[in-house]
Order: structure tokens, then C-alpha cells, then sequence
């Protein structure tokens, strides 16, 4: 029984999350901050704002080498990881 519910209960969590709806709004910066998935992945521009401690943060600069940042930030998975470029 258990093996026939559990491939149920994951398709039923994919397609709530699918149709949770995505959302974009304008920062105090100027930027923009686009929501998708019910916040799973969000997307913002002009976002110099440092990360919270219980993420784990990537800056991108450092990994490329880039000489001017553009201030993007990328978080996957409400804030459990943080792509950024600044």
C-alpha cells in the first residue's frame, strides 16, 4: 500500500507547486524581485542586500572574477541557498 501512495503524494506536491503562481515586484533599491514557485526560486535585480546566516552563499564574483557587480541575487529553496554578484 505504502509504495503505491508515496509516487501519489510526490506528484501531488509537484503539481501544487507547480500551479503555486509566481509573483514580481518592485524594491526599495529601484530593482525588481520575481517570485516563482511559491518562493522556491526568486530572482531579484539592484539587490545589495546582505544574506541572512542560515543560508549557504555563493558570490558569484568570486567565482568568475568579474570586475563590477551587478547586484543579482538568485535563492533557491526559500533562502537555503543564495547565488549572488556583488
Amino acid at each position: 500500500m505504502k509504495k503505491k501512495v508515496l509516487p501519489l503524494f510526490l506528484v501531488a506536491c509537484g503539481i501544487a507547486l507547480m500551479f503555486s503562481g509566481c509573483a514580481t515586484r518592485t524594491t526599495a533599491s529601484g530593482g525588481k524581485e520575481t517570485t516563482v514557485l511559491g518562493g522556491a526560486l526568486t530572482v531579484a535585480t539592484n539587490s545589495f542586500q546582505p544574506t541572512t546566516p542560515a543560508t549557504a552563499d555563493v558570490d558569484t564574483t568570486k567565482l568568475i572574477g568579474r570586475g563590477n557587480p551587478s547586484g543579482a541575487k538568485t535563492t533557491l529553496l526559500w533562502g537555503l541557498i543564495t547565488l549572488r554578484d556583488y
